[in-house]
């Protein structure tokens, strides 16, 4: 349920944008010969509108069946696809005139806007194309139900016919694309949040950069740094083959994601990694020795001189520069620069300030997730974190349940998504509220110091 409700609202926050606010140079669709000789039957109205009961009908139908999650990800896929394509690419047609009666009022509730491809098509037929090819019996339903979605778009005005082939082949390439993706074994969950990660990034430049609104440009800023951060965190759960079950597939597509566009390839960042969860904590932890390497943080809270350094650092980049510089001397294997590569690097040389901000965010939730070892944080005897969270601390410092540290490091094996499923009954967790405090507690510690040595 909470998928379909979150679908419900990103899509129809997406279509009434794209009906109502188009983004560049409206492009009219012209009638085919098909069109001319199609009737106008305000009879199929109801049928038109059943399109809203598609996406509630599958969960209901798939509740208690294995195929739910890949046919809600087809499905979305496709409508999501259309509604992208009608941000970059505007499209509208020329309805026939209704005064009065039904069509008028659907004419006066749904825009021209977002003809091409037709979303009414290709979500049902990319629900009806996967479940054909898994061999369910759903999948006449969701057929025929395409079939009069065709039909019903083409009477009521609302589309014309090379709307609805266009619709038809998204749904065709969505449906195959997700069966595809089963048979690799790869992870919807994560993939589905990896598209709506790169779906946030796209809309936000899209539409800041179509407004040319200077306050809008801190706004796109601090949402696309968010993004990157999340997608980062998606990255961590690869570099453990929890993308895909086949490693190379895996590995492919992390890289595609994030790990090329972040110039950080998994192939680097694994061995490292793996090697973190090995040696957490000790003199053989990467963190420690590459990380960290030259900088205030030592995994002991800060002062304030010291934290404003340690930020500061992270924000120019200088703090990057010690880290690479670290792993070269400790004799870190050379990553070839490849074309993909130098051309990320660019790109990120462009938006330079955003990857900086990133930077910040990722710095900051590593300092929340290691303490300095066995109660050096009052009454905490882990190496590693747990956190309460609120829906802030999840937008920016601990996206996808990585303030649940402590549990990802007692059993690495375990996805995201099943990260909550980890926690035990004495567990103990801490408030995000504490981090600001637990992180800055150094300058209290100094000042109390201090205090103490001017008495007598």
């Amino acid at each position: 349920m909470t998928w379909l409700l979150a679908y419900l609202f990103v899509s129809g926050v997406l279509y009434f944008f794209v009906t109502h606010f188009p983004l560049g140079p409206v492009r009219i669709v012209r009638p085919s010969v098909l069109d001319t000789w199609t009737p106008i039957l305000p009879a199929t109205i109801p049928l038109y509108l059943s399109y809203l009961l598609v996406m509630p009908a599958l969960v209901w139908l798939g509740r208690k069946s294995d195929w739910l999650l890949s046919a809600f990800f087809a499905g979305a896929i496709a409508a999501i696809a259309c509604l992208v394509s009608h941000l970059f690419w505007p499209t509208a047609i020329v309805r026939p005139v209704a005064d009065s009666g039904w069509l008028a009022w659907l004419h006066r509730i749904d825009s021209p806007l977002a003809a091409v491809p037709s979303g009414h098509v290709a979500l049902p037929v990319a629900i009806s194309v996967l479940l054909a090819i898994l061999r369910e019996r759903s999948a006449w339903l969701f057929a025929i139900w395409s079939a009069l979605l065709m039909v019903a778009v083409l009477t009521t005005g609302q589309h014309l016919s090379y709307d609805v082939a266009c619709g038809a082949a998204v749904g065709v390439l969505a449906g195959a694309a997700t069966a595809g993706l089963l048979r690799l074994r790869v992870d919807l969950r994560t993939t589905a949040m990896i598209l709506v990660e790169w779906l946030c990034i796209v809309v936000t430049l899209r539409v800041a950069l179509a407004a040319g609104t200077w306050w809008l440009y801190p706004v796109a800023f601090a949402i696309i740094a968010t993004r990157q951060h999340a997608l980062f965190i998606l990255y961590h759960d690869a570099a453990h083959y929890h993308l895909s079950r086949h490693r190379r597939c895996n590995d492919f597509l992390i890289n595609v994601a994030i790990g090329v566009p972040g110039t950080v390839p998994i192939e680097f960042y694994r061995p490292l990694h793996l090697a973190h969860h090995r040696h957490v904590g000790t003199e053989q932890d990467p963190e420690r020795r590459f990380l960290y390497r030259n900088q205030p943080w030592r995994f002991r809270p800060l002062d304030t001189i010291s934290l404003v350094r340690q930020l500061l650092g992270d924000v120019l980049m200088l703090n990057t520069l010690r880290t690479m510089r670290a792993y070269r001397k400790a004799g870190g294997r050379f990553v070839r620069p490849t074309g993909p590569m130098l051309a990320a690097a660019i790109t990120v040389g462009v938006i330079l300030a955003i990857g900086t901000v990133g930077v910040l965010l990722q710095k900051i939730r590593s300092f929340a997730e290691h303490s300095g070892g066995p109660n050096v944080t009052p009454d905490w005897d882990h190496w590693t974190y747990a956190w309460h969270v609120g829906w802030l601390g999840r937008l920016f410092i601990w996206p996808y349940h990585i303030n649940l540290h402590l549990q990802h490091h007692r059993n690495p094996n375990t996805a995201w998504h099943a990260l909550p499923s980890e926690m035990l009954a004495g567990d103990r967790i801490l408030s995000s509220h504490g981090l600001l405090a637990l992180l800055w507690s150094g300058a209290r510690r100094r000042a109390r110091a201090r205090t103490g040595s001017r008495k007598p």
